[in-house]
C-alpha cells in the first residue's frame, strides 16, 4: 500500500515538475525575428516587414504544458554602429499564419540617441495561448523611419512571456 502511495505521489510531482519546467522554459527563451530596413526606405510614412519567428517553443512544443501565455518583454536591437533612433514609431504583431494579429509592443515616439537596444512597451492584456500552440507564429513588423536610410539595417526583436503550468489534480 506504502509503495502504491509513493508511486502516485512521484508520478505527480513527476507531471507538476514537467509544466513548472515547460513554463520556466516558455519563460526564459525569447521569440526572435530578425527584419531587414533597406537602405533608401522612405521616412514619414509606416512601413512593414513579415518573419516567421523562431522560438523553442517550436522546437519543444513547450506551449502544451502552460496557459495564459502574455507577452512579458519586448526589445528591439539593432547592430552596434546603428541607433534606434532612426525609427520615430516601431510596432510589433504576433500572428498564427498572418491570421488573428495581435499588437505585442509598441514604441512611439523614439528619442534620436537611445543606443542600438530598446525595450518597447509591452500588450500584456491579451492571453496568446492559441496562437502560441498553432505553432506557425508570425512578427510583423511596422515601423515609421525619421529618416531615410543610407545603408541597410538588421532589425532583431526579442519577446518574452509569461505563463502559468498547467497541473492536473
Amino acid at each position: 500500500m506504502k509503495n502504491i502511495f509513493l508511486s502516485a505521489v512521484v508520478a505527480t510531482a513527476g507531471l507538476v515538475s514537467c509544466s513548472t519546467v515547460s513554463s520556466i522554459m516558455q519563460n526564459t527563451f525569447p521569440y526572435n525575428a530578425n527584419f531587414l530596413v533597406t537602405s533608401g526606405s522612405p521616412a514619414n510614412q509606416q512601413l512593414s516587414s513579415v518573419s516567421v519567428a523562431q522560438s523553442i517553443n517550436q522546437i519543444s512544443g513547450a506551449s502544451a504544458n502552460v496557459k495564459d501565455i502574455r507577452v512579458s518583454n519586448a526589445t528591439l536591437t539593432l547592430p552596434t554602429n546603428s541607433s534606434v533612433g532612426v525609427f520615430q514609431s516601431v510596432k510589433v504583431y504576433l500572428s498564427s499564419n498572418g491570421s488573428n494579429e495581435v499588437l505585442a509592443a509598441s514604441r512611439e515616439n523614439i528619442s534620436d540617441n537611445v543606443g542600438s537596444t530598446l525595450t518597447l512597451d509591452v500588450n500584456s492584456s491579451q492571453t496568446l495561448d492559441n496562437m502560441m500552440r498553432a505553432g506557425a507564429v508570425q512578427q510583423r513588423f511596422v515601423y515609421v523611419l525619421k529618416q531615410s536610410p543610407t545603408s541597410d539595417i538588421s532589425v532583431k526583436t526579442s519577446i518574452s512571456f509569461s505563463s502559468v503550468p498547467i497541473t492536473t489534480p
